[in-house]
Parts: structure tokens; sequence; C-alpha cells
């Protein structure tokens, strides 16, 4: 052994390690992975809350919009009544 090298047949111990070290890494890319599976998922239902909460506002906007329109129907219902008066 020279300057404290050793190889892993000359240290039973270093070999251990290395292969605590593989599982580790190993656990690791596989945590990775699940993370990266879970990102995924949690991108689509952030997508389809989007648009649900987009279906949400436009059905609450209807009863309004058919107000508005039934107000402008009146508007122009008593105009042509105020044309008509003035002829």
């Amino acid at each position: 052994m020279v300057g404290g090298a050793s190889s892993s047949r000359e240290d039973p111990g270093r070999s251990v390690l290395e292969g605590q070290l593989a599982a580790a890494v190993a656990r690791a890319e596989d945590a990775l992975a699940q993370v990266q599976e879970w990102e995924t998922e949690l991108r689509a239902s952030l997508a389809r809350t989007t648009a649900l909460e987009a279906g949400m506002v436009e059905l609450r906007l209807r009863p309004e919009a058919a107000r508005w329109r039934q107000e402008a129907e009146e508007a122009t219902r008593l105009r042509t009544e105020a044309g008509d008066l003035r002829t």
C-alpha cells in the first residue's frame, strides 16, 4: 500500500462501503423517479383544477350576462317607445 491508497482487495471495509453507496444511489434514483411521477400527476391535476375553476367562473357570469342582456333589451324597447312618442 503506497501513500495510503488501497484496492478493494486489500480493504474489505471499502467494498462494503461501495456496496452501501451503490444501494443508497439506487434508492435515491428510485425516489427521484417517484417524485417526478408525482410532479407529473400534480401538474395534470392543477390543469384540471384550473379548467374547472374557469368553467365555474363562466357559469357564475352567465346569469349576470343574461340580466345584462335583458336590461339592454329593455333599454332598446324604451328608446323605441320614446322615439314613437316624439313622432
